[in-house]
């Protein structure tokens, strides 16, 4: 069969398309179609300008969707319909969070003949089974949802492959490697841990199965011999979770001598041990959850994490050399002032690491996503449409706390006047190795020194797009002045 597999992407923010990464799930179920003896062809609309109609030649017979709760949706709606048009023998299955987090909902658009939920390299084997020869029967596909008499039926969930290693490698040769800002490898799935706010929580069930340290170290030494690569991000929610696995990874790294700098996402529970081998094997960043400074907003989160832990890890990486990337969500439901302040004070007692401010947005199928709605701090999308609207307002001027929105807004503004700065003077003084790196690559360094002038000159110089004098203190003697008024 002829199968197109598309990565929508968004129109709403044009740098995104300077910071592309591999589209790594399509790219497995790529794989595994090509071992099955399908032709495949990849569609990456973040990097690729073709449109539908250019697939002419091809006629595809399914085109499959991976996409994310977000912009994502608007143009895979977009170009779905196109599709159908064009191709009208051919069958729509959308699949990745979005789907699989609201599948009833978003089976109810006509121009989407299936959906399938979870991971998918099973499911869509069968499916296209189902339609070349018939069988295995509709019903029989776990993950799968199909209209049947004009109802949508629901199959059971499909089952995880736990040993990654049955995989084949991703389908790299049907991308552009080039075209993307980093090269990025999923070597797990899943998380074992049960943060309330996380997608993890709306559709997976724990840590579900990763890929071997020597399978690893196979893909790295691939993509380095085909496509000179040097530096990896490791794009998945817990590279350092299954810790046997990452020491082993760090140890065949420096036993190959492989040249090779590399980052991920972990947990803030390292130790040193773990963080002295990871950079011994070229780890150079680290992206970390922190979340907040606030002890009850930690458990309203369900972070299973305490703060002394967040800075022992913190720390354990500047000591090795490591650059932490700290994430810090703002104007989380319940959040007051006072957990506003623990935050910053937690900031303050980190020096000047570069931080990531995020907005929190309220995800589909998570239990916040649910308090939320519960407590009437939102309102349900109404159609699968209404989501990038949902998203994107949620993303850039939502506050679902006890904050007031000014303060929010400054400390959104406040990041983004200091962010370059703080990300120079840290990597200068902690990582030369790391900051030299990126000089060394002029299109890389001067590339990300446009992106940074261009997205925070305008808010450096832009006196209306937030309050710089306002400070937590003033907000808290304003409310203390009010409450006092209201007694008199």
């Amino acid at each position: 069969m002829r199968i197109l597999l598309v990565n929508p992407g968004s129109e709403v923010n044009p740098r995104f398309k300077t910071y592309a990464v591999f589209p790594n799930g399509i790219l497995f179920l790529a794989a595994v179609l090509e071992r099955a003896g399908h032709q495949v062809k990849v569609y990456d609309n973040v990097v690729d300008r073709r449109k539908p109609v250019d697939f002419a030649d091809f006629n595809p017979e399914l085109i499959g969707y991976s996409v994310l709760t977000g912009p994502d949706i608007t143009q895979a709606i977009i170009q779905s319909k196109e599709f159908k048009t064009l191709y009208p023998k051919a069958k729509i299955v959308w699949g990745n969070v979005h789907p699989s987090c609201t599948p009833e909902q978003t089976m109810a658009e006509d121009f989407i003949d299936y959906i399938i939920v979870g991971a998918g390299e099973m499911p869509i084997l069968e499916l296209i089974d189902y339609l070349e020869k018939g069988s295995p029967k509709l019903a029989e596909i776990a993950g799968l949802f199909y209209r049947d008499d004009g109802r949508i039926r629901i199959n059971e969930r499909a089952c995880e492959l736990k040993n990654l290693d049955e995989l084949p490698d991703p389908a790299w040769h049907l991308i552009d490697v080039p075209k993307y800002w980093q090269v990025s490898l999923n070597t797990s799935r899943g998380c074992p841990f049960r943060c309330t706010f996380c997608y993890n929580s709306a559709f997976h069930s724990g840590y579900r199965g990763d890929f071997s340290a020597e399978r690893i170290i196979s893909q790295v030494q691939h993509l380095q011999k085909t496509y000179g690569v040097k530096f990896i991000r490791f794009f998945e929610d817990n590279f350092t979770f299954n810790r046997k696995r990452l020491h082993r990874f760090c140890e065949l790294v420096i036993k190959k001598k492989i040249k090779l700098k590399w980052d991920c996402e972990a947990r803030a529970d390292l130790s040193e041990t773990d963080v002295d081998l990871m950079a011994k094997a070229g780890c150079v960043s680290v992206g970390i959850g922190v979340e907040t400074g606030s002890k009850r907003l930690l458990e309203f989160m369900k972070k299973d994490i305490n703060q002394d832990e967040m800075l022992r890890s913190f720390w354990n990486l500047v000591k090795h050399h490591i650059l932490p990337r700290i994430y810090i969500m703002e104007a989380v439901p319940t959040e007051t002032l006072e957990d506003f302040k623990a935050t910053k004070d937690l900031l303050h007692t980190m020096g000047d690491t570069p931080y990531f401010y995020m907005r929190f947005v309220p995800y589909p199928g998570t239990p916040i996503y649910y308090y939320c709605i519960e407590q009437g701090l939102i309102k349900e999308p109404s159609s699968l449409a209404d989501w990038p609207h949902f998203s994107f307002n949620m993303a850039t001027k939502g506050n679902l706390s006890q904050v007031p929105t000014e303060v929010v807004t400054e400390a959104f503004a406040e990041y983004a006047r200091t962010y370059g700065p703080r990300r120079v003077r840290f990597m200068w003084r902690y990582n030369k190795d790391f900051f030299l790196s990126l000089v060394k690559n002029p299109p890389q360094f001067f590339g990300a020194v446009k992106e940074l002038i261009k997205n925070t000159l305008p808010v450096m110089f832009n006196k209306n797009s937030s309050s710089p004098d306002i400070k937590v203190e003033d907000i808290r003697t304003k409310k203390l002045a009010e409450a006092q008024a209201g007694d008199n």
